[in-house]
């Protein structure tokens, strides 16, 4: 799962999407500040397909599917397996009507040493930005707008670490993924599969990120310790 990511670059993040898009996006809002540990439940913008275009709209991390609304505890699902998502009720409204971009600069994964869970954050190369592949669902009443984050099967950088991984857009298939109608099935599977390992980079970074609460530049530090098991080879 993609339960944290980090977008510690806002400005950047949005004009690389822009740039794919090849469309003018409205600045970003003042409430979307560098957040380096994003989690569930914080609001972030999103580009979704407008009436007129794309267009930048601030959604809640964890969709809470239609079935949902009303409900006294809502449940909020940060992720959708890109397998599944095509014919599981909570998902495929979203996935044929409300494809959404979500920029981010990099994501979080934690490999189990022992009894302790260290992080690893991983980029594109030279730290480029980027966009997962999302799916959004539309505020009403007293819910508020939500997304959701595709996954896929690992490439070989993440799977020593995780056995899913997000499904990373590049400025080729932004364009591709957005939109309001169904995909074909060819398309679809092609964009959700892993992004090529030689494309991306990886580091083990402070377990100060673990923390969900910590949002500042500490989260991207170097480890304070290296695993033992790790250290002794």
């Amino acid at each position: 799962m993609c339960v944290r990511y980090t977008f510690h670059q806002p400005d950047e993040a949005l004009a690389t999407v822009a740039k794919a898009l090849a469309a003018k996006l409205a600045p970003l809002p003042d409430w979307a500040k560098p957040k380096f540990n994003v989690t569930l439940t914080h609001v972030m913008p999103v580009v979704v397909a407008g009436v007129d275009g794309p267009e930048v709209a601030g959604l809640g991390w964890g969709l809470v599917p239609f079935y949902e609304r009303g409900r006294p505890e809502r449940r909020m699902l940060p992720n959708a397996k890109a397998e599944t998502a095509v014919s599981l009720p909570a998902f495929k409204g979203a996935v044929a009507r409300r494809r959404c971009l979500v920029p981010a600069n990099g994501f979080y994964e934690w490999q189990t040493v022992g009894k302790v869970k260290w992080p690893h954050l991983f980029t594109l190369k030279h730290e480029e930005p980027f966009a997962f592949a999302g799916i959004w669902e539309p505020p009403e009443d007293d819910t508020p707008g939500t997304f959701g984050i595709l996954t896929t099967a690992p490439n070989a950088l993440v799977s020593p670490i995780h056995n899913r991984m997000p499904v990373i857009l590049t400025g080729e298939t932004m364009p591709r993924w957005l939109g309001r109608a169904p995909l074909a099935e060819e398309e679809y599977r092609t964009l959700t599969l892993p992004l090529a390992p030689e494309l991306m980079q990886e580091r083990r970074v402070s377990r100060y990120v673990s923390n969900s609460r910590h949002e500042g530049p500490q989260c991207h530090s170097p480890p304070e310790e290296e695993p033992p098991e790790l250290a002794l080879g």
